[in-house]
């Protein structure tokens, strides 16, 4: 396995991670220092979700014609002064506006990150890689906010984003390493109808369409039920933020070792084996927490949560890659990360209705109802692929 290209991708997925995460840590300094309501700082966040979106739906299907790799260069090369112009902002509107261009950025290398390994790795060792690849999800809030946090706590929020604009040019020049890929020549209208033909091919496929919908419930199910868990603990137990703080560390802790282990094991397991018992895992755990008092018991519990959210993210991404053509991959990764955009969206918004009417039980009991609907739908929709080729790179 060519582990540069693990660490290159690594490093481009922790970069969007850390730096979306790092807001809900600013948000108190942002809204005090530029004089605005929280509901107004959301609208920050939803402008970066929508150009995160608008960008997949983009940078997907070109770069099947134009290659990933520069989409990747252009991406990080894009966040760099993205964040640039998010520290020299002296006012919201020019602040949402830089992290617009942020989630553009994010949203290309995003995409264009899973789509890569999904060309480069065979499917045999792609669950392992991927599995690596992913592990960033997890390494980001370990890492990365607590680091950009403490910037800002120092130095003020403008200095961390001058810190994700360094560390993107950094990652910029490591990313170089990447291989080049070669590039198919055809027409410009020949490469909109080969989109075009391909996303609709996407919408009418069975298992195809069941797969958007699983990147909807994944994604909706496991948000939901981080966003409120922190405001369910203090309200219930008077658990104060400093050691909310720890117990998403744990849980970040438990699933950086669990990603790469996932990955692991679904390649000698099969990718969709492993991903089936690690959402009946995730579900079962999901609905146990509120049941829970504060101790040992419910930190091993939602241990177990973060495992199992970590310990399905390798094989179901590569179980995806592997669901269509190479030539048509990154359309199909773009149309899962906006689906899986909407569920976050989705699920946050009734969440929080729910959580307000009945209590935090309600939205677990959703986002373990939706959890196990994901294994549901692996077990009647999704078939392990089986590869043409087993070797090592596919580029």
């Amino acid at each position: 396995m060519d582990y540069r290209v693990v660490i290159s991708l690594f490093l481009l997925l922790f970069l969007g991670v850390a730096d979306n995460q790092v807001i809900a840590a600013l948000l108190p300094t942002l809204v005090s220092s530029l004089d605005i309501s929280v509901g107004a700082a959301g609208l920050m966040v939803a402008a970066y979700s929508l150009a995160a979106a608008g960008a997949a739906f983009a940078a997907g299907p070109l770069s099947d014609h134009y290659g990933r790799r520069r989409f990747l260069l252009a991406g990080v090369l894009v966040f760099g002064v993205a964040s640039w112009l998010s520290a020299r902002s002296q006012s919201f509107p020019e602040l949402m506006l830089a992290r617009a261009l942020t989630g553009l950025a994010a949203g290309t290398i995003s995409t264009c990150s899973i789509a890569f390994a999904g060309d480069w790795f065979a499917y045999a060792v792609r669950g392992r890689a991927i599995g690596l690849v992913s592990s960033a999800y997890f390494a980001a809030p370990i890492v990365g906010v607590p680091l950009a946090a403490q910037i800002a706590d120092r130095f003020g929020w403008q200095r961390t984003f001058l810190f994700f604009a360094a560390l993107a040019f950094a990652i910029a020049c490591v990313s170089l390493g990447l291989p080049r890929e070669p590039v198919r020549s055809q027409p410009s209208s020949q490469k909109l109808r080969d989109a075009a033909e391909a996303m609709h091919s996407f919408l009418v496929r069975r298992d195809t369409v069941a797969a958007l919908g699983i990147a909807f419930l994944v994604s909706g199910g496991l948000v939901g039920f981080i966003t409120y868990i922190g405001q369910w603990l203090n309200n219930r137990f008077d658990v104060p933020t400093r050691t909310i703080g720890w117990v998403f560390m744990l849980g970040g802790l438990v699933a950086v070792a669990g990603a790469p282990l996932g990955g692991i094991l679904s390649d000698r397991w099969g990718k969709r084996a492993v991903s089936i018992a690690s959402n009946v895992l995730l579900a079962v755990s999901v609905a146990l927490v509120p049941f829970l008092h504060w101790g040992i018991w419910l930190l091993v519990v939602f241990a177990t949560t973060s495992l199992g959210a970590a310990f399905r993210q390798g094989p179901l991404t590569a179980l995806m890659t592997e669901m269509v053509p190479a030539a048509r991959r990154g359309t199909f990764i773009a149309l899962r990360n906006i689906s899986s955009q909407l569920g976050i969206g989705a699920v946050a918004l009734v969440g929080g209705m729910l959580y307000q009417r009945h209590g935090y039980i309600a939205v677990t009991t959703l986002c373990a109802a939706m959890t196990a609907l994901v294994a549901i739908l692996l077990t009647t929709h999704i078939a392990e692929p089986q590869p043409l080729e087993e070797g090592s790179p596919r580029l």
